[in-house]
């Protein structure tokens, strides 16, 4: 395994999830096995502040800084643990000498190899309603659909008010599965869960028999962990 930098705190729940699933990774090379990992863990009020104000500059200088100082440290390839930060990965990766795997190029990829065309997506307001995710895929061909806004509002309020702070709360079970009915009603073939805190609470769902979840964990993760991992996550 390379030497992997993280960009974690956004939030510590789903950063500790990539550490913990990177290391089942590479604990089978051997029992004592572990990732090589370097992670900058950010303050998520700070970044989440930028987030809600709609200032990407501002988002930005706190990353470029984070990921400089992981590529000083040795890191030979970057994630960030988020989804809603993923619009700044392609000018992050312009200022930087190593690749920064995209979670949203990694999902997408994903979902390619399956052959699902139709597609739901789950989130922060942000990746649900800003532009910069659905575009992407859409790029790709796929057809995102998300819930209506009662639902995106419950999902959003979830994530941050329950999920970020470790809680993962009937309301909050009840938020998602209620968002992925409504998705369900509009005929799509699977689910992205692009919040990398909802894959923690899909045990809880108990989805519809049939429905597929896209973890954007693993993607990002699998991604990363290729061969070519060197080259953007679309290039299946």
């Amino acid at each position: 395994m390379e030497q992997i930098g993280l960009i974690g705190g956004v939030s510590w729940v789903s950063t500790m999830e990539y550490y913990r699933r990177l290391n089942l990774i590479a604990q089978a090379a051997g029992r004592h096995s572990s990732a090589k990992i370097i992670m900058h863990s950010l303050n998520f009020c700070e970044i989440l502040k930028f987030q809600q104000e709609g200032d990407e500059e501002g988002e930005f200088r706190i990353l470029i800084q984070a990921a400089t100082e992981l590529e000083r440290s040795g890191a030979t390839k970057l994630l960030i643990c988020s989804n809603t930060t993923s619009n700044t990965c392609d000018r992050l990766e312009r200022q930087l000498s190593i690749p920064v795997i995209n979670i949203i190029d990694a999902t997408v990829s994903a979902i390619q190899r399956s052959g699902f065309r139709r597609i739901g997506l789950l989130g922060t307001k942000y990746v649900m309603e800003r532009g910069f995710y659905i575009e992407r895929c859409r790029k790709e061909g796929l057809t995102i659909k998300v819930p209506g806004a009662v639902h995106r509002g419950a999902v959003h309020d979830a994530i941050y008010d329950d999920l970020c702070q470790c809680n993962f709360s009937e309301r909050a079970t009840r938020a998602v599965k209620g968002a992925i009915d409504d998705l369900l009603d509009q005929n799509v073939e699977a689910v992205i869960l692009g919040c990398t805190e909802l894959p923690l609470i899909v045990e809880q769902i108990s989805p519809p028999p049939g429905v597929v979840l896209i973890d954007s964990i693993d993607a990002h993760i699998a991604a990363a962990l290729r061969p070519d991992g060197a080259q953007r996550a679309l290039e299946v």
